[in-house]
């Protein structure tokens, strides 16, 4: 019995720091998952307490993956410095461009962008959709963005040096290749392209 009331306090104090200091600190949404598995895994562990049901050994497992293992696990991963809305954008986005759903990822990407303007991931992956898409000049601005938040990606670069030449602004991707090829001469492509 003390293992439970340990338990349930332990899952509350939880749901009650993810609540105060993720969901309205971080004003995010995307909390509300957790919360959420927080509160069935709390609440099948109080229906177990009060009316002695639901005891077996796969609802205990349940209730402590609900309560105490993905709140733990979303505290160590923002611990090591990954947002983990960020991180279940990317991921979702990820999954609807497995199944062909690329305006559903695009429209996820930019939500993702609006709310955390420096996810470099998030940009770089809209980057490659707009290309995809055919839309060079989006595919431009944010390849564009992927530098300004690291600037030693030299495979964008590249790309906003193939996009300009596809696009007919063959100084602009000149420019870009000369600056690629001084900062990374070993990038064999750019050389070859500049030639």
């Amino acid at each position: 019995m003390i293992e439970k009331i340990l338990f349930s306090l332990l899952a509350f104090l939880l749901f009650v720091y993810i609540f105060t200091f993720r969901l309205i600190k971080k004003n995010d949404t995307i909390y509300l998952v957790v919360l959420i598995s927080q509160a069935v895994g709390i609440l099948l562990d109080f229906v177990q307490i009060i009316f002695n049901v639901c005891t077996g050994l796969i609802f205990k497992i349940i209730a402590y993956i609900l309560c105490l293992f993905i709140p733990i696990i979303l505290l160590i991963v923002e611990k090591k410095g990954i947002n983990f809305s960020e991180l279940i954008y990317i991921c979702t986005s990820k999954i609807f461009l497995v199944f062909g759903k690329a305006k559903k990822a695009k429209k996820l990407l930019i939500s993702l962008v609006v709310k955390y303007d420096k996810s470099y991931i998030a940009h770089k992956m809209l980057a490659q959709i707009y290309e995809k898409e055919g839309g060079m000049r989006k595919a431009i601005e944010e390849y564009v963005k992927v530098l300004d938040i690291k600037g030693n990606d030299y495979k964008s670069y590249f790309k906003i040096s193939q996009l300009l030449r596809d696009l007919g602004r063959k100084d602009e991707a000149i420019q870009m290749l000369n600056t690629l090829v001084k900062k990374k001469p070993e990038l064999y492509e750019a050389s070859k392209m500049l030639r």
